[in-house]
């Protein structure tokens, strides 16, 4: 697919953008840049394709990071399946129905999501997403200037800044609860170097060099802040669509769906998450 061929739109919210005709499998270098440049301007975008396989899905994605292991499929272990069928939907259901950012919870964190929704159901199953940038931008110059240097205590598990209705996160097989890592609470974005603002909530537990009381209002209020609905967009998902969401700007949450009863109602998502830079952006020193 050639740049000039790729028609891309602004979606209804205050960020976000779509493909309406996105040929995965034949993107040229530029073409992808251009939809990169698109989604780090636009925090998320929308490919709505014809389908694709997860070999395809799993080639394109090897273009835009480095994909990190998410399941035991020997076939595709970079692909994680995220479904309501056959399970036990108390237990797993309301999982991702809390603000995080993926990977926040890790020394090394994740740059691009991408989820293609292999089946929809007819109601529910929507991705919010919080534009951190856009509410970094937005901050008052002296709370700039106060948070500047500052870093974040990020932990797996409920977080000291969790906003109402979230939900328990569930660990990564095997994972240590207690692990402990740290991230700056303004970054700069690896590859446009853009200001933002870092996973405040989903794992943060504390500032460092920080009383503990003082950190939580902090983090509390930055969160007040930056999840007006100003800064928030979602999105419904269709068959076929290919989500990519850029990490480093956003946060996202899962709006809860119930077991499976029939077609109408399944959901099946493939998920691959990445770090590092995109092939056509491998001169930026940085990764994600």
């Amino acid at each position: 697919m050639h740049p000039l061929s790729l028609r891309v739109a602004r979606l209804s919210g205050s960020f976000g953008a779509e493909v309406p005709q996105a040929n995965v499998t034949s993107l040229t270098d530029a073409a992808l840049k251009r939809i990169l440049l698109c989604l780090y301007g636009q925090r998320f975008v929308v490919l709505r394709t014809n389908g694709i396989t997860k070999a395809q899905f799993a080639e394109f994605a090897r273009r835009v990071g480095d994909p990190i292991r998410l399941s035991v499929d020997t076939d595709f272990p970079e692909i994680a399946h995220i479904t309501n069928v056959g399970i036990d939907a108390r237990a797993r259901r309301l999982g991702a129905a809390h603000w995080h950012t993926d990977q926040s919870f890790r020394n090394q964190v994740s740059s691009i999501t991408m989820l293609y929704s292999a089946k929809a159901p007819s109601h529910g199953s929507e991705t919010k997403f919080c534009d951190m940038a856009g509410a970094y931008a937005a901050l008052p110059e002296p709370t700039k200037r106060r948070i500047e240097d500052l870093t974040v205590i990020h932990r797996h598990g409920v977080s000291v800044a969790a906003r109402p209705g979230d939900h328990v996160p569930i660990p990564p097989k095997g994972w240590d609860q207690n692990t402990t890592v740290t991230h700056p609470l303004v970054r700069r974005h690896p590859i446009t170097d853009q200001k933002t603002l870092y996973a405040i909530t989903g794992t943060s537990q504390g500032i460092v060099v920080m009383e503990q009381a003082e950190a939580e209002s902090l983090l509390n209020e930055l969160c007040e802040h930056a999840f007006q609905d100003r800064f928030v967009a979602r999105h419904k998902y269709r068959v076929r669509d290919l989500i990519l969401w850029d990490n480093p700007t956003t946060m996202h949450s899962a709006t809860p769906i119930g077991a499976a009863t029939g077609p109408e109602d399944t959901r099946l998502l493939h998920r691959i998450s990445l770090r590092g830079p995109p092939s056509v952006f491998r001169s930026a020193e940085n990764t994600a």
